[in-house]
């Protein structure tokens, strides 16, 4: 069994990518669940295997504590570690894989109990962002950056999927020389610092609506059964 958190930030498609996803999985012959841990979404297009809706409201907790959505979800994943019966329910959830689809908040996850949490339910991240997230080769530095630091961070394998590539445009540079000064200037030593991170790590590029780049994203996930510790 692998458990693959589904992290990034609101409206990149981690739900709509699960769903799809899923079902291209089941017809490679793997079992699928996926667990909802979303507890402000108002409309799921999976039957959720655990969904912590069951023990939480985002709402209620926004009003009752009187917090924006950001505090609330943090409150909510710091209750959630320690609510004996809910991670009793999210544990006993078995498939090949199991995804845990989470609430469209990056920085949940870089804070103590989102982190944790990772730490706890996961084997396997994907963070996942869409196309204008990847516009440029800058945009794909700051990616890879992002990911070292997540490692860091849960100690867990993190592949970076970008969603939505049908939307994905290509820009050319308009002449061969690149004047490197200002952000120009930070990203080239971000290249160097993450080049050793650049040889084995790559950006996969999906689409959830037309069902593209699945192979490659299917591929990464069982390449890394090894790093996660299934050599099955």
């Amino acid at each position: 069994m692998l458990r693959i958190a589904l992290i990034g930030g609101g409206g990149v498609g981690k739900s709509t990518l699960a769903y799809a996803f899923s079902s291209y999985c089941r017809k490679q012959g793997v079992s699928v669940a996926i667990a909802n841990l979303d507890p402000g979404c108002k409309h799921i297009k999976y039957t959720p295997a655990f969904d912590v809706r069951k023990y939480y409201s985002l709402d209620k907790i926004m009003r009752s504590a009187e917090l924006g959505p950001n505090g609330a979800l943090k409150r909510i994943h710091n209750s959630l570690l320690s609510n004996k019966k809910a991670m009793k329910e999210l544990g006993a959830v078995e498939s090949d894989f199991v995804f845990i689809d989470t609430a469209g908040s990056l920085e949940l996850f870089l804070t103590e109990g989102g982190a944790d949490f990772l730490e706890q339910s996961a084997d396997l991240v994907l963070f996942v962002c869409d196309n204008e997230a990847a516009q440029s080769e800058d945009d794909m530095v700051l990616l890879k950056a992002i990911n070292a630091i997540q490692r860091l961070k849960y100690c867990l394998p993190t592949l970076t999927v970008i969603n939505k590539g049908d939307l994905l445009t290509r820009r050319k540079q308009k002449n061969g020389q690149t004047v490197l000064g200002g952000m120009a200037a930070v990203n080239a030593h971000l290249r160097a610092l993450l080049s050793e991170v650049g040889k084995r790590e790559r950006l996969l590029v999906v689409s959830a609506v037309e069902r593209r780049g699945f192979g490659e994203l299917f591929d990464a996930i069982n390449e890394s059964k090894c790093e996660c510790g299934d050599l099955e």
